[in-house]
């Protein structure tokens, strides 16, 4: 249910030096969503964004000879374009004047400095879930990327690799790497892997036997993995959500991975903007007449009302998918060891 703060975000600022404790808090890097779906800042809340389904560069059967005194053969590039809004998301930490009367002069930052990164995981969650939706529908994507997998039994397109006599996961990705090149896609060049397919993918013995020196007696070491998969990044989404009834630690039940059973075959550009391709880009909302200052931005207020002191977090955004052929979804690709 939405909720309506007294005082209107155009009449308030945003604490920097809370803003910067916020902003360092990662959870041990948990958290993939901003990696994996760069963000890009936009000016408007709402505008057009490029998509990338045209490669005009490529055409080879161009005439392109010229003769002496002529002009140069005309080109275009063409492209798709659609559009994004950027919705607002925010939460806010309750310190009331009782507690704060009750505690040291320290304390008192420490509550705040608590406060405030207690916002920034949850706006980091709700950006991980949206970004693991995104990545991890197949739908998103090219039909002709779009894979089943299942047992060795089914005839899938690709078994499970948790299957360690009948898959081979290393033959699957440069099959689609190779298939997505033809669609026209740069290369792939970044796998993401759930933490259980990543467990699973350690102890696989198609890479084992070949990378004997690398590897210690039970599991193959990460750069094993990258180089014979030929991937610039190999990233692990460990993210895990809970429910109301397991707000306290150990009861209520297993928590889940985010990211499912799923692995993410895509291309993750190295210097990324609007006019380069990609899989998925955040446009980030970034405008300081609207008082709008990027992402994850943290203020403090006061609530005469409820006598409340508020550490609150906010940020504007949208993610869209630009390339159809920039990713390929290997949906439930395990059999978690956890079962």
């Amino acid at each position: 249910m939405a909720t309506y703060p007294q005082h209107h975000i155009k009449n308030t600022h945003y604490d920097q030096y809370l803003t910067n404790i916020s902003v360092a808090y990662q959870e041990n890097g948990v958290y993939i969503g901003e990696r994996v779906i760069p963000v890009v800042e936009v000016d408007k809340q709402s505008d057009r964004y490029m998509v990338f389904d045209y490669q005009d560069h490529m055409i080879a059967d161009d005439d392109i000879r010229r003769a002496p005194g002529t002009v140069a053969s005309e080109m275009r590039t063409g492209w798709s374009d659609d559009a994004y809004f950027c919705e607002g998301y925010a939460k806010r930490y309750a310190l009331y004047d009782e507690e704060i009367a009750n505690a040291d002069q320290d304390r008192i930052f420490n509550l705040k400095e608590m406060a405030a990164k207690q916002v920034k995981a949850k706006l980091l969650l709700n950006k991980e879930i949206k970004s693991a939706e995104l990545l991890t529908n197949p739908l998103n994507f090219h039909e002709d990327l779009r894979v089943t997998v299942g047992e060795a039994n089914t005839n899938p397109d690709i078994v499970k690799w948790s299957d360690f006599e009948n898959s081979n996961p290393i033959r699957d990705i440069f099959e689609l790497r190779e298939k997505a090149e033809r669609l026209g896609a740069p290369n792939l060049n970044t796998l993401v892997l759930s933490k259980p397919v990543y467990n699973i993918l350690k102890m696989h013995p198609k890479f084992k036997t070949r990378f004997n020196e690398w590897l210690s007696p039970d599991f193959v070491s990460d750069e094993a993995i990258k180089d014979l998969l030929q991937v610039d990044n190999l990233i692990v989404a460990n993210a895990r959500k809970a429910t109301s009834a397991q707000r306290r630690v150990g009861e209520g039940g297993m928590t889940n991975y985010i990211w499912g059973n799923n692995a993410v075959l895509m291309y993750l550009p190295s210097n990324p903007g609007r006019d380069v391709p990609a899989a998925a880009y955040t446009f980030q909302w970034t405008n300081p007449a609207a008082n709008v200052v990027g992402n994850q931005k943290t203020r403090e207020y006061y609530s005469e009302e409820s006598k409340t002191l508020w550490i609150e977090t906010e940020e504007w955004f949208a993610q869209k998918v630009v390339s159809k052929v920039s990713a390929v979804v290997l949906p439930d690709i395990v059999t978690p060891i956890s079962g």
